[in-house]
């Protein structure tokens, strides 16, 4: 699609930076929405850094490496600064107070994005838009529903969007300017130890580059740059946990390739997109339609081929995410928006010019308006009581066991669960991983069985013999069976959370039982067997 008329009448410069100082404004404000925010998963990259200034090597439970992070970087990030945070690797003792290392990630978080932003409207420019097209993708960003909550999170979903904007702008120095593609690998291969599925992204933009002959000599820099920046870690993930891929690649996804799965991450993906960035993808998905073919016909193969690599990012994502069989969130989307938000902003500038000059500034502003109308719902009537509800539920549930494990237990008691970050990082107490995270070997039977017959069956026991067990369900005490005198489980008490996600609402339920493994040893040649006989009842609620 072709940028708006050189033509057009450009605004002020000092105008342009009020408008750039007003969107990083907007970026700040709406983070602070989520300032107190705490997901279970901020707690697992806190735990994992935690370890790391204490010595205990790149692990969850202290001294076992395991590669359970998703985002080494990320992990990295938090830590190199935690080095100079006193009482940053110390376990903290007032489980109300916002943890260190959580401040520090919010910290970094709110930085990225505000890098994003800025990188997002000099791309702009450097693609020869107009300031006011230019400010546009930078808006989108800062006025994002999902972006701000993931930001306040503390999570690492800002800096792989700012390394996949870094990306594109160094992609677009690379193909349109025949600039150096060293710093387009070592951004390429930074996002990729951020988030790994930006490696498909690394794949389209070698595709890009070997394109055209102007540019295919530096191909030898892409891939340099990448291994330079990832090669080390790749080497040392080798070393020490025998694989180049986090556990997550497993521990998160279904059967790859199953039909069924695959269809079910797609509808969530296309719910959670048009939630927030309707106009957006609607823009783009017109300008494609109607423009796309016409416009790159008429672009140089340079160009033509930078754009193709934009426009193939978004859906990339969205179907490796699908055929992986990833039960899909938000926060995984988000690498996509400054593609989308690109694409968004060059088909308004395409339909822009079909208007008179009133009536374009009136639709910009329209669009700005909706958009904004748009995110200010979505983030006053769900996110912000949300992420309230939610913070209060983790502390009162999770987090209060865990406190209550490191007073109560001795050290080295080991417990199963589902959700390991709060528990774990205020517990000092290993885990049993249900879902594989930092216990690979679950996930496969986890995702073969089901969470509702791994508890009910045990079939957690190969990879140890914890004393305690947190279950997670819609109901409290639902695996104890106290007619039964070989029953392992014994109930002690429940604590509730009003919801885990915006996708899974309700009030759920995390019971803590004793296990009896002499009970267990007592009854197990036919426990699996008879599958605990009520388990389609009870288990399969």
């Amino acid at each position: 699609m072709a940028p708006e008329p050189v033509s057009a009448p450009e605004r002020p410069w000092a105008l342009t930076r009020v408008a750039l100082a007003g969107i990083l404004l907007l970026a700040i404000v709406h983070t602070l929405l989520f300032l107190g925010y705490l997901t279970d998963d901020t707690f697992i990259h806190m735990q994992f850094a935690k370890n790391l200034l204490a010595g205990r090597g790149f692990s969850f439970n202290a001294g076992e490496p395991t590669y359970g992070a998703t985002s080494p970087l990320w992990v990295l990030l938090i830590a190199i600064v935690g080095l100079a945070v006193p009482g940053s690797s110390a376990t903290p003792l007032d489980p109300a107070a916002m943890p260190p290392l959580a401040a520090i990630a919010k910290g970094w978080g709110l930085l990225s994005l505000l890098a994003a932003i800025l990188l997002l409207y000099r791309l702009g420019r450097r693609l020869g838009w107009s300031a006011r097209q230019s400010l546009l993708p930078p808006f989108f960003l800062a006025a994002n529903a999902w972006v701000a909550r993931w930001t306040g999170s503390g999570m690492e979903t800002p800096l792989a969007i700012f390394l996949v904007v870094a990306s594109l702008d160094a992609l677009a120095r690379t193909v349109l300017e025949n600039r150096s593609a060293w710093p387009l690998g070592i951004l390429l291969g930074l996002a990729f130890l951020a988030r790994p599925e930006c490696a498909l992204l690394a794949f389209l933009a070698a595709v890009a580059v070997g394109a055209n002959a102007t540019t295919r000599r530096r191909l030898v820099g892409l891939f340099g740059g990448a291994l330079l920046a990832a090669g080390p870690w790749l080497l040392i993930a080798w070393a020490w946990f025998h694989r180049i891929l986090p556990n997550t690649s497993a521990a998160k996804a279904g059967a790859f390739g199953d039909l069924e799965l695959a269809t079910a991450a797609l509808r969530t993906s296309l719910r959670i997109l048009l939630a927030t960035d309707a106009l957006p993808v609607g823009l783009a998905i017109v300008g494609l339609a109607l423009a796309g073919p016409e416009a790159l016909r008429k672009q140089s193969p340079e160009r033509r081929a930078f754009w193709i690599a934009i426009s193939a990012w978004p859906l990339a994502l969205l179907f490796g995410l699908a055929m992986g069989g990833v039960q899909v969130v938000s926060r995984y989307l988000l690498p996509a928006l400054p593609s989308l938000a690109l694409l968004g902003a060059a088909s308004m500038a395409w339909g822009a010019t079909y208007l008179r000059a009133p009536l374009r500034s009136a639709a910009w502003t329209a669009l700005v308006v909706l958009y904004l109308a748009e995110s200010a719902f979505l983030t006053i009537r769900y996110d912000v009581p949300h992420a309230i509800r939610h913070t209060a539920g983790l502390r009162s549930s999770l987090v209060a066991y865990g406190v209550w494990a490191r007073h109560e237990t001795p050290p080295g008691t080991l417990f199963a669960l589902p959700d390991i970050g709060a528990f774990a990082y205020y517990a000092d107490r290993p885990v049993l991983d249900l879902f594989g995270l930092v216990t690979p070997g679950m996930a496969r039977t986890a995702v073969r069985a089901g969470y509702d017959a791994v508890v009910g069956r045990l079939l957690f026991e190969p990879y140890g013999r914890p004393a305690y067990l947190i279950d997670r369900a819609r109901t409290a005490g639902r695996l104890e069976r106290k007619d039964d005198p070989d029953d392992p489980y014994h109930f002690r008490e429940a604590r509730t959370i009003p919801d885990l996600g915006l996708t899974r609402p309700g009030t759920w339920t995390y019971s803590l039982y004793d296990i009896d493994w002499a009970a267990f040893d007592r009854s197990h040649p036919h426990l699996a067997a008879r599958g605990l006989a009520g388990a389609g009842r009870v288990w399969g609620s």
